[in-house]
């Protein structure tokens, strides 16, 4: 093509592109015989077919003459109604270039020269109606104006004009120059079929982490109080009577209970501390984290798996004040990060938080059984965004884990774990009690929110750590909490058997009550036991033990969720509400005939109290329903946990939400009291390092540039032009197809050695399918309102600032970034934004979570490297503080 391009060309035609070539400056002849032969005949022919109406502009990169064979890839064309496109250029072995030009003969051109869809220019050539299209990015294609739409008698003809096929979560190298026809039906339904099977995959796999935890639990717990000569590790109650041998309520069995549970706590914390410290705690602020738009690849490793199984089961089993639930959630989500691995297309962040809010769900209902409410949880609590699509996936992992839930348990224990039987509706005034007992919970989890968040910022103090670390601070809570747990048997069991026994019912017309009601003391052998003083006081004792020890437990160096605890809590102070209440309905008759069922006082405490501590309402409810399996007291739960989250919204946020403040995470909370009058061009970064096509950079010089800066990528400009965003893991895996031949530079053959192949400038359309051009773009002078929505509901992680060039009216110039860290610093520190009827234009106070825990972070610097990796968003090793340097160029 080229050949026959210049048999056509004329010397003056080729005289007008040098001219071009050169911003219209005039040359002399030394300089028009340095330019490259190989492009005169092509452009010649080009303004030849195009009637002078097209002329190719190159930029050129200083003002000395360019030397032969120096031609800057992605040069942009220019046609007569001012509208740019980007050409391709292609390295000649010769040292020329030339323009790719693929010709199209089987379709007949409209009139003129046109704007076909796919973003090529059309010229017409010839009588007989030919046309050459010559390629440009895609990328570049300006919005549609009146002038450039086709006709409709055209619309059809361009339909299926051959072009790039950008499907949403493929690689770009699925759809190079070779491979530019539509997918098939076939190849569609199996890329959507891939997300339906990660999700019944992460269903599956949460389930059976679940139910390997919980024979775990039942095995290392069962030690603490006896031995099954039988069946070795199992529980009292499936080991035969004869074969029980309990080690007693004496010196002996005070010292195996706290010596092997102190021991449990201890591995537990080792296998923390050593191994993976992000296993630490219950991932439900980190999972928020991520699905808000950060990268935390910690917290979602296989090695955070690996530790996080086994440390959460000797937590539990130790018989500290914590419970698995909230690590479930982190566990599903580190099988959502592992099983992404999979399929290619959820190698893209975007695509794989979808399959982390359906673990969120799946974790949900393996904890407690509950898919629907698992499903409100991830949309209520954990997921910024949530489409239809993520609803329908974490729908189906709900529902896989609840089902492999049950094939694991069996139709003999049933899939809730606290399931009871209550047909009798509430009373009206029984409501009155419930809203009080929201009251209640409200305080509590406000009370315990704040000296929760306050001991975890004292731990983050340098003091502090200089003299513990995470193993003897987890010894030491274990040995307290089993030493303060022992004198009660509501204390010293499993939380979640003392739960059961006090939502469960007592009484002939609904079940015998079992062995545990009676040893509590809840019930007699025929109903409901005499209601005393010291059953009321033991109960508020118990469930102020438990918050003291939970307190103490929560935030150290072990896997530990307080979704169990908080319910620990509420279902004793229920239960002592609702002996209260039966003792005056019994003297006062305030509703006669109605009797008082103590147990669903107790199932409306622990929603409360929960809801006071973590804030969530829907979910909560769902939640509570599926937990119990009695749907007659949805009115009550709903009352109860509506006004726990009114009282303590009040006085402090939630406690993940304070946990976020509290590690530094960046996440953007909802502000809606705060207006912006700023635009993003006043708190952009502007000084970024750059990877520029324009000077042509080789493969050596990529990696001497990711060899100097350790940004976890880097901005892709031509010539100040904004292409789009390369990851480092991107470039990386460049260099190396390049070194292994599966990625060939300009037009060398497949004999090239890799000298050869280093020493070939980099082209645009050979970086592109490793360049990310669908990041977020917008121009200066937009409002930071827009900024935030856009931060806070798509979960993006930068926004880039691009706009013109003054001088020459150049349009996608990459003027600055603005990343979601540097948005959330302004906001907090009050340089942006402010509250309505204030005294001053931006006087913007830190939320209450940041005010609360303030005074403790002031005392030193906190060391925060194992979180940090969240929140420098350019950087790979983002806790180093790299020094952004003025825009340069590889």
């Amino acid at each position: 093509a080229a050949t026959a391009a210049a048999a056509a060309a004329t010397t003056t035609a080729g005289a007008s592109a040098r001219r071009a070539a050169t911003g219209g400056q005039p040359q002399d002849s030394a300089a028009a015989a340095a330019f490259p032969s190989a492009v005169d005949p092509l452009l010649s022919a080009a303004d030849q077919a195009g009637g002078g109406a097209l002329a190719a502009t190159f930029s050129p990169v200083s003002s000395a003459v360019r030397p032969r064979g120096v031609v800057e890839t992605g040069s942009l064309l220019e046609d007569e109604n001012g509208r740019w496109r980007l050409g391709s250029v292609h390295r000649l072995n010769g040292g020329g270039s030339a323009m790719s030009v693929r010709s199209n003969n089987d379709r007949r051109p409209p009139e003129g020269r046109t704007h076909s869809p796919t973003g090529a220019i059309n010229i017409p050539k010839g009588p007989a109606g030919d046309r050459n299209t010559m390629e440009v990015n895609p990328i570049f294609r300006d919005v549609e104006s009146a002038n450039s739409r086709p006709p409709p008698n055209q619309a059809d003809a361009w339909a299926d004009m051959p072009g790039y096929e950008l499907a949403s979560g493929l690689h770009r190298e699925d759809y190079t120059a070779e491979t530019r026809q539509p997918m098939k039906k076939r190849q569609v339904w199996w890329l959507q079929m891939q997300g339906w099977i990660l999700a019944l995959a992460i269903g599956a796999c949460s389930s059976l982490s679940g139910g390997f935890i919980d024979v775990l639990v039942n095995a290392l717990s069962s030690t603490r109080f006896g031995w099954c000569s039988d069946t070795p590790f199992a529980k009292e109650s499936s080991c035969n009577i004869d074969s029980w041998q309990a080690w007693g309520t004496g010196s002996k069995g005070f010292l195996i209970n706290v010596g092997l549970g102190t021991l449990m706590a201890t591995a537990s914390a080792t296998l923390v501390f050593c191994f993976a410290k992000a296993a630490a705690g219950s991932g439900i602020p980190e999972v928020k984290t991520i699905l808000g738009g950060f990268v935390m690849p910690d917290v979602v490793s296989l090695r955070t798996l690996v530790v996080k199984i086994p440390g959460l089961a000797l937590s539990v089993a130790a018989g500290m004040s914590l419970g698995k639930e909230g690590p479930l959630v982190h566990v599903a989500v580190c099988w959502a990060q592992l099983l992404s691995g999979t399929f290619e297309q959820f190698s893209d962040e975007s695509r794989r938080r979808e399959l982390i809010s359906a673990a969120a769900a799946a974790g949900v209902s393996t904890a407690f059984g509950a898919p629907l409410g698992g499903i409100l949880f991830s949309l209520e609590e954990v997921s910024s965004i949530f489409p239809m699509k993520t609803l329908l996936r974490s729908f189906a992992a709900a529902v896989t884990a609840a089902l492999v839930l049950s094939l694991i348990r069996g139709s003999r224990e049933g899939l809730t774990l606290f399931s009871v039987h209550y047909d009798q509706s509430a009373h009206p005034f029984e409501h009155i009690i419930f809203a009080l007992l929201g009251v209640f919970g409200g305080l509590i989890g406000t009370l315990f929110n704040f000296l929760n968040v306050r001991l975890t910022a004292f731990r983050m103090t340098p003091g502090y750590k200089r003299y513990s670390n995470g193993i003897i601070e987890v010894t030491v809570i274990a040995l307290v909490t089993l030493l303060s747990s022992w004198p009660l048997l509501s204390t010293r069991l499993l939380s979640s058997d003392v739960i059961h026994a006090l939502f469960e019912p007592c009484g002939s017309d609904q079940r015998a009550p079992t062995a545990l009601n009676r040893q509590l003391g809840l019930c007699s052998a025929d109903g409901y036991a005499p209601i005393s003083a010291e059953l009321v006081r033991t109960l508020l004792f118990a469930g102020a033990i438990r918050l003291f020890q939970t307190t103490l437990t929560f935030g150290t160096a072990c896997p530990a969720g307080l979704f169990v605890p908080s319910i620990f809590v509420g279902a004793a102070l229920g239960r002592c509400a609702g002996l209260g209440m039966a003792e005056l309905n019994d003297k006062l008759h305030i509703m006669p005939g109605v009797e008082v069922l103590p147990g669903v006082y107790a199932m409306v405490g622990a929603s409360a109290v929960l809801g006071g501590v973590c804030r969530v309402t829907i979910s909560l409810v769902a939640i509570m329903l599926e937990l119990t399996g009695s749907m007659t007291y949805i009115v009550p739960f709903m009352v109860a946990t509506l006004i726990a989250k009114i009282v303590g919204d009040t006085m402090n946020e939630g406690i993940y939400d304070l946990y976020i403040v509290l590690k530094g995470y960046p996440f953007l909370h909802e502000e809606v009291e705060v207006s912006f009058d700023e635009r993003c061009c006043d708190i952009m970064e502007s000084r970024l390092i750059c990877l520029d096509l324009v000077l042509e950079p080789r493969v050596s010089d990529l990696r001497e540039m990711m060899e100097a800066y350790e940004y976890r990528g880097f901005p892709v400009v031509n010539n100040g032009r904004f292409i789009g965003y390369a990851k480092r893991t991107s470039l990386m895996a460049f260099i190396q197809h390049v070194q292994d031949g599966i990625v060939r530079l300009g037009l060398a053959t497949f004999s090239s050695s890799q000298d050869e192949q280093a020493s070939v400038p980099i082209t645009l359309d050979v970086l592109l399918p490793y360049v990310d051009t669908t990041v977020m773009r917008m121009v200066p002078d937009t409002s930071l309102a827009q900024a935030h929505k856009v931060f806070k509901q798509l979960g993006v992680q930068n926004i880039f600032v691009v706009g013109s060039r003054p001088h020459d009216s150049t349009q996608d110039v990459l003027q600055g970034l603005l990343s979601k860290k540097k948005f959330l610093l302004a906001l907090k520190s009050g340089a942006v934004g402010h509250r309505p009827n204030t005294s001053t234009s931006n006087d913007f106070r830190a939320p209450r979570a940041a005010r609360t825990i303030v005074s403790w972070l002031q005392r030193g610097q906190q060391t925060q490297e194992q979180h940090e990796d969240a929140t420098d968003l350019l950087g790979s090793h983002p806790t180093r503080d790299v020094e952004r340097q003025p825009l340069a160029h590889s």
